[in-house]
């Protein structure tokens, strides 16, 4: 089911680019390049996570199958989540995505004279506004009723704000004098929990007709998984094998990201504070019992969202298709 649905999102973002492409080039054909990389970045190998719970949702509330209205809403979030990972990497400085240059390094090579860094810097966020803006056409024109359509944008809405307020705290993290733990499981929860899990099962919940009270039901899940694939996440910027994460190892230690496994790390070894170079700072995580506490957390998270899965009240079937989402979610390597 997993192929079916990836390739059918596949083929719709295929061709809403080409569309999209046609009209930039009536505009002028210099803007080829840009539509180019957004089609690079949309299909350079992400996880589609968020699709997914979308599209497990909308089968949890209604049981229909899958069809075009469905995967265009989708495939809106895929371009949303295009949107948010390019704007990342130009907040973070990060020069690398997903095993390649990230877009604010490719397009800044486009500039014929003055300060390539900044045009392309410029460049990608306004690569990322466009991401944005034609993530909710695809939305809109996905074909639903207008009244389920009314009651998914209820859920996109809250989902795009949530977006931009849990990445302002993301920032806000990097440069407080002193991160705790808890700055550290907010951030998790609006820039990842909600974002990744519960708005993407919820979006295609509503599109599916489902009842407030089934809508209600999902954060119980989605939270715990969420922070849980946060985690795993931070523990992969520090430790993990940069061929199958796409980013340098150690990369996010010496840009100092505001992750829970820092802010533990700090509070029980403070003297880590000073340590400038990646294998002091995976040493002090290590010896600091920093990194057991978080593959402890995540087992704990993991259990917690597991046990609301099962209590779920949809079929059984889609039970077992959200264990395995889970396992995916948590259980990984990249």
């Amino acid at each position: 089911m997993l192929n079916t649905i990836d390739e059918g999102i596949s083929a719709v973002l295929a061709s809403f680019l080409d569309e999209r492409r046609g009209e930039a080039a009536a505009i002028d054909d210099r803007l080829d390049p840009l539509i180019d990389e957004l089609r690079r970045v949309v299909f350079s190998g992400g996880k589609r996570l968020r699709p997914l719970f979308a599209v497990w949702g909308y089968q949890a509330a209604c049981g229909d199958e899958v069809g075009e209205p469905m995967l265009r809403a989708a495939a809106a979030l895929e371009m949303l989540h295009t949107f948010a990972l390019i704007q990342d990497d130009v907040i973070d400085r990060s020069p690398t995505r997903r095993g390649g240059p990230a877009s604010h390094v490719r397009l800044s090579a486009r500039a014929e004279t003055g300060d390539k860094e900044r045009f392309g810097a410029s460049a990608a966020i306004l690569l990322s506004d466009l991401a944005l803006i034609w993530a909710d056409r695809m939305l809109g024109e996905s074909g639903f009723p207008p009244e389920r359509l009314r009651a998914g944008y209820r859920i996109y809405d809250e989902l795009r704000a949530e977006v931009a307020l849990g990445q302002y705290l993301d920032v806000l993290a990097s440069h407080l004098e002193r991160l705790t733990e808890e700055d550290a499981l907010r951030v998790s929860r609006y820039k990842t929990a909600t974002y990744t899990v519960q708005r993407p099962i919820q979006l295609g919940m509503a599109l599916g007709g489902a009842p407030p009270g089934l809508l209600e039901r999902v954060p119980a899940y989605a939270v715990p998984a969420g922070v849980a694939f946060q985690l795993r996440d931070d523990l992969l910027g520090a430790f993990g094998n940069p061929d199958a994460t796409g980013k340098p190892s150690g990369e996010d230690l010496l840009e100092r990201k505001p992750t829970w496994l820092l802010a533990r790390t700090l509070r029980l070894q403070p003297e880590a504070a000073e340590v400038r170079d990646v294998a002091g700072l995976r040493r002090a995580m290590l010896e600091s019992g920093a990194v057991a506490e978080a593959e402890s957390k995540i087992d704990a998270l993991a259990r917690e969202a597991l046990e609301a899965a099962r209590k779920m009240p949809v079929p059984a079937d889609r039970v077992r298709e959200l264990v395995d989402l889970t396992e995916r979610l948590v259980w990984r390597s990249s």
